[in-house]
């Protein structure tokens, strides 16, 4: 597993195996272990449900690849809050390409803490010369619409409620 990210008002903590089975069965010791405190209304059934597929895929992936497959804990530095989590669905296809999921507890939301995590977790995906494009498919939510804006992401889609986005890495 790599290290931790570090932004000026943030940690990024990739999640090994052990720590995503604790988080999701026992917060209380997850929070002890790491020193921190976890904010709770975030930690929906829909994000147990999501860790147990990383942990699924984690297992039958290459330990080289689980970066790719965990989630990051964005700990707010100041506070020693574990506030969300973000994370890439998979190692980068042939093309380069793959999708990054992300969520924060509302008492976090809209001080710019999404922006600053997801931007320093694309800013490490492309370090590695394998992964040129990061997308972000079927955004229902209005504000990880502007996020990713924000961002640069470009529109690719439209369809209803939601829109697909993606970002591609500059070349130098």
């Amino acid at each position: 597993m790599s290290h931790s990210i570090f932004t000026p008002r943030l940690q990024l903590i990739p999640l090994n195996r052990n720590q995503l089975e604790l988080v999701a069965q026992n917060v209380e010791a997850f929070e002890t272990s790491l020193n921190i405190i976890m904010m709770r209304s975030w930690m929906t059934e829909r994000v147990h449900r999501a860790i147990h597929m990383k942990l699924d895929k984690m297992q039958k992936a290459d330990a080289t690849q689980h970066d790719w497959l965990t989630y990051w804990l964005i700990v707010i530095k100041d506070e020693h809050i574990g506030a969300g989590m973000l994370g890439f669905k998979g190692f980068p296809d042939e093309k380069g390409s793959t999708e990054i999921g992300y969520g924060i507890d509302l008492a976090y939301q809209g001080k710019g803490y999404m922006s600053e995590a997801v931007q320093a977790l694309i800013d490490w995906a492309f370090t590695h010369p394998f992964c040129s494009v990061i997308t972000a498919t079927e955004v229902e939510n209005p504000a990880s619409a502007r996020l990713l804006e924000k961002l640069g992401a470009q529109l690719v889609s439209s369809s209803g409620h939601s829109t697909s986005w993606e970002i591609r890495k500059l070349l130098s």
